[in-house]
Formats: C-alpha cells, sequence, structure tokens
C-alpha cells in the first residue's frame, strides 16, 4: 500500500523541480514538498479506505 501510494507523488515532485528549474530559474521548495505530502496522504487514505474490514468477520466467529 505504501508503494502505490508514494510513486505519483515522487514522481510530481520530481518533475515540478525540473519543470520551475527549467522555466523560472526558481525553485519553490515549500510549495512542492507541501503538494506532494499532500497527495501521499490523500492516495494513502483512499488505498486504505478500499480495503475490506476484517475485524467485522473475525468478531461472527
Amino acid at each position: 500500500m505504501f508503494k502505490e501510494s508514494i510513486r505519483l507523488p515522487f514522481i510530481f515532485f520530481v518533475v515540478s523541480i525540473v519543470w520551475q528549474f527549467i522555466v523560472h530559474q526558481e525553485v519553490q521548495w515549500v510549495d512542492n514538498v507541501g503538494v506532494s505530502f499532500m497527495m501521499f496522504f490523500i492516495i494513502l487514505f483512499y488505498n486504505w479506505s478500499k480495503k475490506p474490514y476484517q475485524w467485522k468477520k473475525d468478531r461472527n466467529k
């Protein structure tokens, strides 16, 4: 679950740094890190929410 959640934010982070460096010659590190962390947590929460509940199945047995 962790590997799936970190792939897209890492690609976004690298591409945004390269793009900002080429176009503006100035990289906004705080914005890039903040957006990447938010993407990571949203994707992690989404992947976590797709897992079915196991605790209810175990209690009925």
